[in-house]
């Protein structure tokens, strides 16, 4: 078998953006495309990102596109007045620069002079993200003046968000001693700043980020600047993807029966899921799939301990569950909605009950419009449940999980006890539901009906070494076939069991590892 047909081949450049603030200026986003330089505009010097900033350096770094891990970094060329990473100094490394750095949803990048608690007024900050849109809108509010700003979901006076999970009385920020303060006001899905949460009143630095779900707002001294959320409902372009949650599993336990020990039921797993994804689950017997999924959601630790990460926006589901529980949703095995309802009245009686108390009928009608229009659900609001096909009714189940802003679907074996033509009726209608940037996990034992529906096949395999749980693939469906040497999703169980089958379980995890390691 050829190891270099496999998923980890040298990936293209990802879009990402960053947001540039320079004082007295307009707002800037500039997307990155792979390698790019970035110093003063200057006609001595021609640089990919212009700074006007007279402390910028004309060669003062640049970011580097890795295309084996498909990430970016950022060094500082040895400038005069260097880069701070996340409130650190880049220090020289070699002739030819700083240390590379490796930049995640939300870092800071920020040129200025060494006391960041007095800042220069010609100071230049960079914000590196993959989920800004190019076209975002940004909007700036004055603090000057004012001693109380009130932030919350569209209200009349203070920061109005957009973003329909932030709640209507969702912060405050008051001015105490010269100091900004910023509380959370019992909001239902809580603030971070610098992505850590806070649980209460948190003064605020200059260029300090604010996370109010959805929303990104950046204290810069005289005033806020914060961008417009929206729910997408458009169709996705899938040049465009972004990783929406990473998995970084290093162990999972759970107590043995009738002991006070504990048994490793998953370890070693590491993956990045990204908007538009359609992902297979596929494991062999005593795997860990339903581990993993209990893992993926935040719940793991009622039953055993889990060691890892759950990542989104990047900041850990685990320790910032009250803030990120939304993003996740499992989508029940069994119908739970009534057959002589309609779609439109099945999910807007979802909504006022999930929607209850925090949103006005107004803001419940149009979420329960948006999720339609998102779901493709737009042609069957009328039709009763009963007369849905099993795909169609899954889909409504999906729909009903997203009015909470749900980005990441789960299910396990949907598709369990249907006909062929139920099944593929079944995953084309979940495959939809990614057509607007979320992503569908499904658990299958009949993956070969709808093998060209999947982006990615998640394989999990139970060592004999050990009995635990490991990842022997993570990538595109063709190259599964290659990595396994099969011809279909389903032979690749028969290689990896050990009961039942070809016992290569191993030899797929090791081969795997070795390739990651390239």
């Amino acid at each position: 078998m050829d190891n270099k047909t496999i998923y980890y081949r040298p990936l293209p450049p990802k879009p990402a953006t960053l947001l540039i603030l320079e004082r007295g200026k307009q707002v800037r986003l500039v997307s990155l495309s792979g390698n790019m330089s970035i110093g003063r505009e200057s006609n001595e010097a021609v640089n990919d990102i212009s700074l006007k900033s007279g402390i910028v350096s004309r060669n003062h770094g640049e970011f580097i596109f890795e295309d084996t891990e498909g990430v970016y970094y950022y060094r500082d060329n040895n400038s005069l007045n260097g880069t701070f990473y996340n409130g650190v100094k880049l220090e020289k490394l070699n002739e030819r620069g700083s240390r590379a750095v490796r930049l995640t949803d939300g870092d800071v990048l920020r040129i200025d002079c060494d006391n960041l608690m007095v800042p220069r007024t010609d100071a230049v900050v960079l914000i590196f993200s993959t989920k800004f849109s190019i076209n975002e809108k940004w909007h700036r509010y004055s603090l000057y003046g004012k001693d109380t700003v009130k932030i919350g979901r569209n209200i009349q006076d203070g920061i109005s968000l957009t973003d329909f999970m932030a709640s209507r009385n969702h912060a405050v920020m008051n001015r105490i001693n010269g100091t900004w303060v910023v509380n959370d006001c019992g909001s239902v899905n809580g603030i971070a700043v610098n992505r850590n949460v806070i649980q209460e009143r948190r003064p605020l630095n200059i260029f300090d980020v604010i996370n109010i779900a959805n929303s990104t707002l950046i204290y810069i001294g005289s005033e806020i600047i914060y961008n417009e959320v929206h729910l997408n409902v458009q169709k996705q372009d899938y040049s465009q993807r972004s990783v929406v949650m990473g998995v970084n599993i290093n162990e999972v336990k759970v107590r043995k029966f009738n002991s006070l020990g504990k048994k490793t039921l998953l370890s070693n797993i590491n993956l990045e899921v990204e908007s538009g994804d359609f992902v297979l689950i596929l494991g062999g017997a005593g795997a860990g799939k339903t581990t993993f999924i209990k893992s993926l959601m935040g719940s793991i630790k009622r039953s055993g301990s889990f060691d890892g990460q759950i990542v989104f926006d990047n900041m850990d589901l685990y320790k910032n569950f009250k803030m990120l529980k939304h993003k996740i949703g499992l989508v029940p095995q069994f119908s739970t909605t009534r057959d002589n309802d309609t779609v439109y009245n099945t999910i807007m009686d979802a909504a006022n009950i999930k929607l209850a108390g925090e949103y006005s009928n107004a803001e419940i009608k149009q979420r329960v419009d948006d999720i339609i229009k998102r779901m493709m659900l737009t042609s069957l609001t009328n039709n009763l449940v009963k007369n849905l096909s099993g795909g169609q009714k899954k889909r409504v189940e999906v729909a009903i999980q997203a009015i909470g802003d749900q980005e990441v679907f789960v299910l396990d074996e949907p598709d369990s006890g249907m006909d062929y033509a139920t099944r593929v009726d079944l995953m084309g209608n979940l495959k939809s539901c990614t057509e607007t940037g979320g992503v569908v996990m499904v658990i299958s034992h009949s993956p070969d009906d709808a093998a060209s529906m999947f982006t990615k096949v998640i394989v999990l395999a139970k060592s004999q070494r050990d009995e635990v749980g490991r990842l022997a693939y993570y990538g595109d469906v063709e190259n599964a076939y290659s990595f396994f040497g099969v011809k279909k999703l389903s032979d690749i169980v028969m290689e990896i069991n050990y009961e039942g089958g070809k016992g290569r379980a191993d030899e797929f995890i090791d081969k795997f590892e070795r390739t990651r390691r390239g």
